[in-house]
Order: C-alpha cells, then sequence, then structure tokens
C-alpha cells in the first residue's frame, strides 16, 4: 500500500497493531479457533527433536535478491529464481525438499488470501527438475476442510500435477507433531512442528503476501506458523518475536514471495482491498525477501518487528542497502 501522507501511513500501523487472540488430507473447520478431526494418523507423542542444521550458502549467481515484474505468476516465480542461478542452485539431485505456500483459504487467487497456485506449481517444478527424488507440500487450512479449502485455491491440483505430495490438515488439529527445542529462542522457547519440517533437507517458504491483522504484513518468516500443529498457541507469546524464532528452527533455505496480487487491508483471511503489482520475490535470505516485500506496502522492514528481529538474530539482512538486487 502506497501511502499518501503519513497520518494514513500512522493509522494502517495501528490497525495492523498486535492482537491476542502423496495425498494425506485430514478433517475441517473454520478458523483457528475451530477444532475437527484429522484422517492422517501419526503418534500423538513423538520424541524432542533437535534443530537441523543451516543450507548450504548457494553459489548462486552473486545476486542476493531477485524481483521479477511483469508477467503470469508462474513465469515470475521462474525468472526470480532463476536470476538466483536457478532452482539447481539450491536443490541437489535426490533431495526432499518442504514447499511452504499460504493455502488456508479456499477463495481464488484474485483475492490475494493464498499463493497464486501457478506460482506453487512452478516452484515444485523447478524443484523437480533440479532433481529433487520427493517434494512435499503442507499446510494447515483455516476455512473449509482440507479438501475443499485446497481444491478452491487451485494449490492441491496445481501442486499434484507437478508432482509433489500434499499434507494437508485442519486448523483445529494439533496431533501429529515433533517437539523441538528452538534454538536461542527468546519468546518461543520449543514448539511442535510436523516431522517432515525437520526432516527435509531444504525448506522454501512460499507466501502470498498480504496484510495481517495480528503481524501487520504476512510474509515468509509468518508463513511458517502453518508448520506448527497448534498454530493459535503462538499468540500465547510475543508473536513478532516467536515469528523470528520459529525461522530460527525452520531454517528456510529459499523464499519465493507471491505478489502478483497483494491484499491491502482484513488479512490474512479477507476479503479486502487489493492491488496487482505482477511481482514475485526471491531469495536465499528469507529475511531480505522480508524486508524487500514490505516496501510493495509503502512499508520498511521497522513497520513489521518480525523482520529486524530476525536480522538482530543473523538470520539474513533487512536493510535493502547494498545488497545485490536484481529486477528481471
Amino acid at each position: 500500500m502506497i501511502f499518501e501522507d503519513e497520518l494514513e501511513r500512522r493509522a494502517f500501523l495501528k490497525k495492523a497493531g498486535l492482537w491476542v487472540g502423496g495425498l494425506l488430507i485430514g478433517g475441517s473447520l473454520a478458523a483457528l479457533a475451530g477444532c475437527g478431526e484429522k484422517e492422517a494418523v501419526r503418534p500423538a507423542v513423538l520424541p524432542r527433536a533437535s534443530s537441523p542444521a543451516a543450507p548450504p550458502a548457494p553459489a548462486g549467481t552473486g545476486v542476493d535478491l531477485a524481483v521479477a515484474e511483469k508477467g503470469a505468476p508462474g513465469d515470475l516465480a521462474r525468472r526470480a529464481v532463476g536470476a538466483l542461478g536457478g532452482m539447481s542452485t539450491f536443490v541437489q539431485p535426490g533431495y526432499t525438499v518442504l514447499v511452504k505456500p499460504n493455502a488456508s483459504f479456499m477463495d481464488g487467487p484474485e483475492a490475494a488470501t493464498s499463493t497464486h497456485p501457478d506460482v506453487v506449481g512452478a516452484v515444485v517444478s523447478m524443484c523437480r527438475e533440479a532433481g529433487a527424488a520427493r517434494v512435499i507440500v503442507l499446510e494447515h487450512c483455516l476455512r473449509g476442510s482440507p479438501e475443499a479449502c485446497l481444491g478452491g485455491n487451485g494449490i492441491g491440483a496445481a501442486a499434484r500435477a507437478a508432482g509433489a505430495q500434499v499434507l494437508a490438515y485442519d486448523g483445529g488439529d494439533s496431533s501429529g507433531g515433533v517437539l523441538a527445542a528452538v534454538p536461542g529462542g527468546t519468546a518461543l522457547k520449543e514448539v511442535e512442528v510436523y516431522p517432515e519440517v525437520l526432516e527435509a533437507d531444504l525448506v522454501i517458504t512460499v507466501p502470498r503476501a498480504k496484510h495481517h491483522g495480528s503481524a501487520g504484513l504476512s510474509l515468509g518468516m509468518k508463513n511458517f506458523i502453518g508448520v506448527m500443529t497448534n498454530m493459535s498457541s503462538i499468540h500465547n507469546h510475543d508473536l513478532h518475536r516467536a515469528i523470528a524464532d520459529l525461522a530460527t528452527l525452520v531454517k528456510p533455505g529459499l523464499s519465493v514471495i507471491d505478489a502478483s496480487v497483494i491484499l491491502l487491508d482484513n488479512g490474512p483471511g479477507g476479503p479486502g482491498p487489493t492491488r496487482a503489482t505482477e511481482t514475485v520475490v526471491a531469495s536465499g535470505d528469507v529475511v531480505a525477501a522480508d524486508s524487500f516485500a514490505c516496501t510493495l506496502f509503502g512499508l520498511t522492514a521497522a513497520d513489521v518487528p518480525y523482520v529486524t528481529y530476525a536480522g538482530g538474530s543473523g538470520l539474513g539482512r533487512y536493510e535493502l542497502d547494498g545488497l545485490n538486487i536484481e529486477k528481471v
């Protein structure tokens, strides 16, 4: 959102302040407060897991952050990742890759509440082309059953057509997690997450850039709340610090942010005003990607505290000056 004056910007920030509050698919829901039954069976209690090692720094092209503009969403994703050296920069043959989209809401792509299915499909296809042995698309669905949700937003069909296994869970489901210590956690000391997140060789966040009533904006790091088995529990903590803490556990190796259409207000579930930007942002630095995505709303990383907290924890760079940014 581009603000015409400082008062308008402050009004946005006030409104976006802290708020407390293959195909294996489970149950049904309405929202975070809802509850349901999951059909996929897991042990209810699993041993504590340690944090996976950080992914190796890719060689790439020397480009820190790529911004693809003007085009179809799937093509934008390919161009952005291509500017970083292509998916083979991140995916080695035989890898298991965990792809985390925003797929919690069943509206179509123009509502800007879920990642565009063509962006998800392109990311999965690029992983397969780079030699990934297994690609898992994982999400907690917040409206309707997982089947209906992923059918409505188109992500289920796109992911499977591109060669991914889809693991989708009812938003009220909180079973089947692995209890993991959060390294250096300040607000979030331990958390239960789906084991696939810890077992993957590479984790890729593929969010929709959108307004969020709790966190200000929902971007690459905020997207990982969906890998928690008990999603609502994060609101029992300092939300922004907890989001940054979670990224120290998940350690995404690549962020591909769908900003083809952005939701400007009433997020995360809408409906609300949108703006077409025809943009996809990609970076091996999830903090830098989130920081750049803030600018699409007329904001900076300083306006979205979890971005600066993550940068301060050494997870990436939020100051855009000095980054090698390529527009394609």
